[in-house]
């Protein structure tokens, strides 16, 4: 009963602050830069996802260990979802 109640509280706050407008802005965005970095340096392809949940691959597994050895130093923290596949959820803002 209690979890019911949380989520039913968490979605009044999800919707009060519109926070599925940010996610989709967020989400939009990251999509269409990771195509541009893609199409413009070729480091990764396969650009894929929708909403919350985005993903794409690098040329091999090596390339992918660096990269997110990288990106972990820049303060980026992406899931690798296999040998040469990352994957990411972009966050909500949750107001200010």
């Amino acid at each position: 009963m209690v979890k019911l109640l949380t989520y039913g509280q968490t979605w009044k706050v999800i919707e009060h602050q519109d926070l599925l407008h940010y996610q989709k802005d967020t989400s939009s965005f990251l999509k269409i830069e990771l195509g541009n970095i893609a199409s413009d340096t070729g480091l990764i392809s396969n650009v894929r996802g929708y909403g919350t949940h985005l993903g794409f691959d690098v040329a091999n597994a090596m390339t992918a260990n660096s990269m997110q050895s990288w990106l972990f130093k820049s303060g980026i923290h992406l899931l690798k979802c296999g040998p040469k596949t990352f994957g990411m959820r972009p966050s909500l803002m949750m107001g200010v």
